[in-house]
């Protein structure tokens, strides 16, 4: 049960992490492809918007 979720936290800090150095290493192109190995290593995909008043994007 507790496994479970920690496991869905981990796969997203592990994609969060994997689309952060895409960002930094290649900019938007390299965040393209971070969300393609992320997606296929199972950890899935890390949309980012545009939109200055998105509650999730006002955090990074």
């Amino acid at each position: 049960m507790f496994g479970r979720k920690t496991s869905d936290a981990r796969a997203e800090r592990a994609a969060r992490r994997i689309q952060a150095v895409g960002l930094t290493v290649a900019g938007e192109r390299g965040g393209r492809v971070a969300n393609k190995v992320s997606g296929a290593l199972g950890y899935g995909r890390v949309e980012l918007c545009d939109d200055p008043a998105c509650p999730d994007c006002a955090r990074r």
